[in-house]
């Protein structure tokens, strides 16, 4: 008896927060109106579900919605812990207009991106050290101009970059992808499981690892000085001005442009590196 009470509870429980999961689905009116919430300041920024965010500097933080009139109470937003936390209470199937703008500060260092969210900085994103992570199915389309500036992309997560600064930090895993231009004295960049990157620009000093079976296209990012560990099943392009260091080993496949010095410190296993010309 007692079990079977158990077992009831349980399915109660479950449908419970299955139905509970369900969101209500909404249409859009088709006529548009703007908002605009002052909210306290924050640091830190995290969006989920399916929202479009638009990220600009601005002199005090607020939250702006323009949107079908009968949609902007399926956006939730509030600040605790120096957090922005903004989502969706509604599922929206159709709208006219359904756009979302963050207006932050100097103070920004860190936005998380979840779900299917897609998150812009069309002008530049500004701050002295900022961080972006990328979950899920989220998006990241960003011009970025800070001093010291992360990247993390996970799950099937993507990104389009360009980036102005002092040092860079990029770090894919599973199936991310990433198209990037950086500008950058410092550069560093970890790869793992299938990611793929596709990257141009420049930098003076690079560190750069790839494991398991990522794929990085950089033959058009130029670098002065590289510092490379390849292991697994990665292949690699890169462009070395003038030193590189190389550890390779499993299957490994390393296509070098330029005419670097080579030092080898591990290059085991099939590990393969090709010299090739532009």
């Amino acid at each position: 008896m007692k079990r079977s009470a158990v077992l009831t509870l349980l399915v109660f429980s479950v449908t419970f927060l299955t139905q509970a999961q369900k969101k209500e689905k909404v249409k859009g009116s088709k006529i548009v109106t703007h908002t605009i919430n002052e909210i306290e300041n924050f640091e830190n920024i995290e969006i989920d579900d399916n929202l479009e965010v638009y990220l600009v500097k601005g002199d005090k933080p607020s939250v702006e919605i323009e949107a079908d009139d009968n949609l902007h109470d399926a956006i939730n937003f509030s600040v605790a812990s120096n957090t922005l936390k903004v989502y969706s209470l509604k599922h929206v199937i159709s709208a006219k207009k359904f756009s979302i703008r963050i207006n932050y500060t100097n103070d920004l260092k860190l936005v998380v991106a979840k779900g299917e969210t897609v998150i812009n900085a069309l002008n530049e994103l500004q701050g002295e050290n900022v961080t972006v992570k990328n979950y899920g199915k989220s998006r990241s389309y960003l011009n970025v101009n800070s001093t010291y500036f992360t990247l993390i992309l996970s799950d099937k997560s993507e990104a389009e970059l360009n980036v102005k600064a002092q040092s860079t930090t990029l770090e894919l895993s599973n199936n991310a992808e990433l198209k990037a231009l950086i500008a950058s004295p410092e550069f560093k960049l970890d790869m793992y499981e299938n990611s793929e990157a596709e990257i141009e620009g420049d930098a003076a000093q690079a560190k750069i690892r790839l494991d398991n079976s990522a794929s990085l296209t950089s033959d058009n990012l130029t670098l002065k000085q590289l510092d490379l560990t390849v292991e697994g099943y990665v292949k690699t392009r890169v462009n070395v001005i003038d030193q590189i260091t190389i550890s390779a080993s499993g299957k490994a496949e390393i296509e070098l442009y330029g005419q670097p010095k080579i030092e080898m410190v591990q290059f085991t296993n099939n590990a393969t590196l090709y010299k090739k010309e532009k």
